[in-house]
């Protein structure tokens, strides 16, 4: 804010016209009564031309609705694009962690596994390998972490084609069709639309 350019002026420009071109557009919530959680994961590797820091992204569905979503630059540079998106994993299933412990304390009964949709063939592999080599040491934490709730049927990891992976709308810039696509997927519609 300090030495504002004319590229920031433009950014700011094209977020007024979204917000101001779709007044009606909103999370609808489903009426039909589900119980499963659903989860998505993505991260774009070394988003941030300063830092090279990746840009991790989920999403949770409970049923046909979305209700609860994360997108923040992480806290350390990856060395590859499969450490990263093997973060966003450990990131989703905290979260799913924190929702089913929620939905518990409510007294619903939330039916396991979770399915967590990756679009990293990668770290769904690192998953599901129980043998630790020296290139997945600096995530062996993760690991632990992503594989005991695998084992203990919390998580059940699956793949999703890149085109099809909701969360990519937290850490990508897409084009109006793909965006739009991936909303109405979210049931993010809008209100004033026929």
């Amino acid at each position: 804010m300090q030495q504002p350019k004319v590229s920031h002026w433009e950014a700011a420009l094209r977020l007024v016209r979204y917000i101001k071109g779709s007044p009606g557009k909103g999370i609808l919530l489903s009426s039909k009564r589900s119980l499963e959680l659903e989860a998505f994961c993505d991260s774009d590797w070394a988003a941030c031309p300063n830092t090279r820091k990746s840009v991790t992204g989920y999403m949770v569905k409970l049923g046909d609705s979305l209700i609860s979503w994360k997108s923040k630059k992480q806290h350390t540079v990856s060395r590859s694009s499969a450490e990263a998106e093997y973060r966003s994993m450990a990131g989703a299933i905290a979260e799913i962690i924190w929702l089913v412990r929620v939905l518990k304390e409510l007294n619903v009964v939330i039916i396991t596994p979770v399915k967590l949709h990756c679009d990293s063939k990668i770290a769904l592999q690192i998953a599901a390998n129980p043998i630790f080599h020296k290139r997945t040491k600096h995530i062996e934490i993760d690991c632990h972490f992503i594989r005991e709730r695998i084992k203990n049927g919390l998580i059940l990891r699956t793949y999703v084609n890149t085109k099809q992976q909701p969360a990519d709308l937290l850490t990508k810039g897409l084009g109006a069709v793909a965006h739009n696509m991936l909303l109405s997927k979210l049931g993010v519609f809008n209100l004033y639309s026929d």
